[in-house]
């Protein structure tokens, strides 16, 4: 239940996803959610302001490509720019004997 819980809190903070749509994929019952709200403050808190519409979407920043140093929006944590420059990345690191992923 507490891997649940983390996983709804989580999803629960995007505006754009709805309720019944992170319930749908986490596989949680109506039944299930609503003892999780009464037992974790942090879920019921976040249902009041999705209620009360002060959730805000995350802001993008802009970042630097490591590989061919152009700045852009990354997307779900994404280092590098494309993949391109993460190809070109990890075969300078094969050569310098430092190999990331």
């Amino acid at each position: 239940m507490q891997l649940q819980e983390s996983a709804i809190s989580l999803l629960l903070r995007s505006p754009r996803l709805s309720v019944s749509l992170a319930l749908d994929l986490l596989d949680i019952s109506d039944r299930d959610f609503r003892l999780m709200v009464k037992q974790n403050a942090q879920i019921a808190a976040l249902l009041e302001q999705r209620k009360n519409g002060e959730l805000q979407p995350p802001k993008r920043e802009f970042k630097e490509c490591p590989s061919c140093d152009e700045w852009f929006l990354p997307y779900a944590g994404a280092r590098f720019c494309s993949d391109e420059c993460l190809k070109i990345h990890r075969l300078e690191s094969c050569k310098a004997g430092t190999i990331t992923r």
